[in-house]
């Protein structure tokens, strides 16, 4: 596909809103035709519940964003983030034997071994990106292009990200139903943290935590690896509804409450109220609330999550990595205090926690920070992503399309 001059979209599939964002590359510039946000339907745990709501809402989404953009498009690049996605890394070696290391004999037969290991291990399972990382020769010695060397060995480590098969058939399913084609499933998390490292080069540790609707997703770059991805099953939706169900609200004012009054500060012994709005079988009334309970809730499901994530990041911690930096994205990072209690409860070691804020964001709103690392994904490649093939008879990762830049 010739990106340069052709418009694109990019589909961001959340558990609570999509965007739709058109664009285009000319010259090697980004230049956005329009974009649109809705919230979503027919989605849960960021799989497809109803294929019938999603498709509609996805028409219409997309239909409002050409309309703005006064064209049709048929390619676009679908942003997801199932729960049902993993994140797996295993090292494998070749004998060399002295001699020349060879591309296809020996780079790509690694390639090749690993991938049909893993669809031996995993049939049920599709690969959404596939990396080469950590190439060494004779065990020890980290190399960055090895062919041409002499080597009693060569080993490399292979990161795959992957999800069930059936899920993404459902979601080409609703994207061919709004009679358009998908170029490529990304995984969200994986992108978010791509475009942190590369606006970041000279960082060696950078990690990206997304405090998203139904989860909170954590990856990681290290030394121009990307090395961890994993979702923790909690987001802001689960501190929503606690608050409906201890303040005996209705959903929608427990959300607003959240996002309005709520702090992951306990307040003094000091009782502050606030006064909202319920409505009861067409009665409109007002409720008093305490601030001081609304803030226990909301810090007792936030210092859960964040419990979860040292959880995630043991490892890290025994090794007493070095963070560069935390950046933080997601509409769950938003509740007043996150950024304090994150600091104060987090066990890494790290130098600074900030937003996730890009350079390309220009007007753009944190809601479409997703849309941003995707088109950075498509208009820069990552050169230890092995990228599939859309030559015709070719396996998906039968033949690599680029091992360096």
């Amino acid at each position: 596909m010739n990106k340069d001059k052709q418009a694109m979209g990019v589909l961001d599939i959340g558990s609570y809103h999509s965007k739709f964002v058109i664009f285009k590359i000319q010259d090697n510039k980004i230049q956005i035709l329009s974009k649109f946000i809705l919230k979503t339907k027919g989605i849960k745990r960021g799989v497809i519940s109803d294929l019938e709501k999603l498709t509609k809402s996805l028409k219409e989404i997309i239909g409002k964003a050409e309309d703005a953009a006064k064209l049709q498009i048929n390619n676009i690049f679908v942003s997801t983030s199932p729960l049902n996605t993993f994140s797996l890394i295993f090292s494998q070696s070749k004998n060399i034997g002295a001699y020349e290391i060879n591309e296809e004999k020996d780079v790509q037969f690694l390639i090749n071994s690993g991938v049909s290991l893993f669809k031996d291990c995993y049939p049920s399972s599709k690969i959404l990106h596939l990396f080469n990382l950590n190439l060494r020769i004779d065990r020890n010695n980290i190399v960055e292009n090895p062919v041409g060397l002499i080597a009693d060995s060569l080993e490399n480590d292979l990161h795959i990200i992957y999800s069930k098969k059936n899920t993404l058939k459902n979601f080409q399913k609703a994207i061919e139903n709004s009679y358009l084609k998908s170029e490529q499933f990304i995984f969200s998390p994986y992108v978010l943290s791509l475009l942190s490292y590369a606006e970041s080069p000279l960082s060696d540790t950078i990690l990206t935590l997304d405090f998203g609707h139904e989860k909170t997703s954590l990856s990681i770059f290290r030394n121009d690896n990307f090395i961890f991805a994993t979702s923790i099953p909690i987001g802001s939706w689960h501190i929503t509804n606690d608050i409906s169900k201890a303040l005996n609200l209705n959903f929608e004012i427990a959300d607003s409450l959240k996002k309005n009054h709520s702090s992951c500060k306990i307040l003094s012994s000091e009782l502050i109220h606030e006064y909202v709005e319920s409505e009861n079988a067409g009665l409109k009334s007002y409720k008093k609330v305490s601030n001081n309970i609304l803030n226990k809730i909301v810090y007792s499901r936030t210092e859960e999550i964040i419990d979860f994530i040292n959880k995630e990041l043991a490892f890290f911690q025994k090794q007493n990595q070095i963070f560069n930096k935390i950046l933080i994205s997601g509409e769950g990072s938003k509740i007043k205090g996150f950024y304090d209690l994150l600091s104060e409860k987090i066990k890494i070691k790290y130098l600074s926690i900030e937003k996730f804020s890009s350079k390309l964001k220009n007007d753009f709103e944190d809601d479409y920070d997703v849309c941003i690392s995707v088109i950075n994904y498509i208009k820069n490649s990552y050169s230890k992503e092995i990228r599939s093939s859309t030559k015709a008879n070719k396996s998906i990762f039968d033949k690599v399309l680029s091992l360096f830049n």
